[in-house]
């Protein structure tokens, strides 16, 4: 694994951590057991060099997308703004790593 992959894999653990405090300030439980989860498999993924650790990742930002949605649904937030942040807020880490780790997909274990 390249130097900008790893250094991006820390900022993508500080965001997702950053996150789970902010999900905890505000009461959201299964919000903060699926960025948990999520922080796990940014530590497999950087510390292992584990390809499962980036399939938990995404597991996890799909999870995060669903109840982002659901949350937005049943909230007396905008719908459609809703299912847009929760969207932008699930590809933008996976993708952003996907780029990074592509080259180095295959020497991962």
């Amino acid at each position: 694994m390249n130097k900008s992959t790893k250094i991006w894999l820390w900022v993508a653990l500080v965001l997702c951590a950053a996150t789970t405090v902010m999900n905890a300030f505000y009461g959201r439980a299964l919000s903060v057991v699926i960025a948990v989860v999520s922080l796990a498999g940014l530590c497999i993924l950087l510390f292992a060099r584990k390809k499962a650790g980036y399939v938990l990742m995404c597991v996890c930002y799909v999870l995060s997308f669903l109840v982002g949605v659901s949350q937005g649904l049943t909230g007396a937030a905008n719908v459609a703004a809703a299912i847009i942040m929760s969207f932008i807020g699930a590809v933008l880490v996976p993708g952003i790593t996907w780029l990074f780790l592509r080259r180095d997909w295959a020497a991962l274990n």
